[in-house]
């Protein structure tokens, strides 16, 4: 069989199930299934959107669960501390592969908020979902990397930082206030949120990677920034 005769009968299985040629509108209502799920801890309901096989791993420490024992934990209420405190996400992205799509990768931010602890986490999720020849999208891999715990983040001093930051080389740093973050480019081109232990420094998660230290004028508007690596300084940049 041809390989255009063989898209076009997949193309034709999936709008026979249902599901749309654009595969945003089927993730986006599997998810809100999803995490209504994960709120009831509906085990039969969660059961029906994983595939198998079913990977998990945790945010908090690296922890990879299978199919069996994620749901088992979602039962419980254990699968994501998200199920007991307030969850809000943003800056969400996807991305298919195949044509017609097979495979979707979406990457969102997620905020837990610990009322009652006086502190917020933030973490950075992906989950990825395989679609069948039948056309069903099931969740294959959830995986979250934890970008900030402690006490929660002052959103009028993080905004304050937004702007553009100048190295001498012409390179940028651009720092942008968006969905309630503040998100950096760097000026070698990667891209990630930035939180503030204070007005001058950044907390540090990663030493070898460094960490960010403004330098502010009298009224606390910041002026200029470096990356720091332990007691080493990479560059430095002026805002614009």
């Amino acid at each position: 069989m041809k390989l255009n005769t063989c898209v076009a009968l997949f193309a034709l299985l999936f709008a026979a199930a249902g599901y749309s040629a654009t595969p945003a509108d089927d993730i986006a209502a599997l998810e809100s299934r999803f995490s209504a799920a994960l709120d009831a801890r509906d085990a039969k309901q969660l059961d029906s959107l994983l595939a198998d096989p079913f990977t998990w791993v945790h945010s908090s420490d690296g922890r990879v669960d299978d199919r069996k024992t994620w749901l088992e934990s979602a039962a419980r209420g254990m699968a994501l501390s998200g199920q007991r405190n307030a969850r809000s996400e943003r800056g969400s992205s996807l991305v298919t592969y195949g044509e017609p799509a097979h495979t979707a990768v979406r990457i969102s931010c997620v905020r837990l908020q610990f009322t009652d602890q006086k502190r917020e986490s933030w973490m950075r999720q992906t989950h990825t979902w395989v679609r069948s020849a039948g056309g069903e999208w099931k969740l294959a891999m959830g995986q979250g990397v934890v970008m900030y715990d402690g006490p929660p983040l002052d959103a009028t001093l993080h905004s304050r930082y937004a702007g553009e930051y100048s190295l001498a080389d012409g390179r940028k740093l651009t720092l942008k206030w968006q969905e309630g973050m503040l998100l950096a480019t760097f000026p070698y081109g990667a891209q990630t949120q930035i939180f503030l232990a204070s007005p001058t420094e950044e907390v540090v998660r990663n030493p070898g990677a460094g960490s960010l230290h403004f330098v502010l004028d009298e009224k606390g508007t910041p002026v200029s920034v470096s990356l720091v690596r332990g007691d080493k300084e990479m560059w430095r940049a002026t805002r614009k």
